[in-house]
């Protein structure tokens, strides 16, 4: 599928957002639920880092490795090889760009788009249908009912290497 960078005034630099502006922290999301829609995708135990607030889902393996559910491509990916990785990884402006979709975080703030507690940002339509990210279709959900949304599109078994069968190729925002 296609990714894209979401559209901006092309004669204002691109601020850094803060990573509170990109990251919830575990403490501040309800994993639990989240993962449960889940089944087919996330198996095994997970300890919870956090999410973008897209809703990807940022984990930890028991063997110390960081993995990512993406709500947009579908699939649970390698993130970090550990939690100090990841933690830098964090600080990597090209790594929030391209896993935690800042460009488009930056569209919602200059939008006016303000996630309350419990929600994350998400599309009218997903992705998933129609192979890019529509980014006038940019809002806020609840929690659950994003991720129902996408794990209704995305859930799928892994393939027997470990891959999923079926994964989604949308164009998000890459550094630029």
């Amino acid at each position: 599928m296609e990714r894209s960078t979401p559209p901006s005034a092309p004669s204002l630099p691109m601020k850094l957002l803060p990573s509170t502006e990109l990251f919830i922290d575990a403490a501040r999301v309800e994993f639990e639920p989240l993962v449960g829609m889940w089944p087919k995708s996330i198996g095994g135990k997970v300890l919870p880092i956090g999410a973008s607030v897209f809703g990807d889902l940022f984990f930890q393996r028991p063997e110390g490795n960081v993995q990512k559910l993406d709500v947009i491509e579908g699939g649970v990916h390698h993130a970090a090889f550990h939690l100090g990785e990841f933690t830098l990884l964090l600080g990597s402006q090209y790594w929030r760009d391209t896993h935690l979709m800042s460009h488009g975080a930056g569209l919602a703030r200059r939008r006016g788009l303000a996630r309350r507690k419990g929600q994350f940002f998400g599309f009218t339509r997903h992705p998933f249908h129609d192979g890019r990210i529509d980014w006038n279709s940019l809002t806020c959900f609840d929690a659950v009912e994003w991720h129902a949304i996408c794990a209704k599109a995305l859930d799928r078994r892994p393939g027997p290497t470990g891959s999923q069968t079926r994964t989604a190729r949308v164009r998000r925002p890459v550094d630029g």
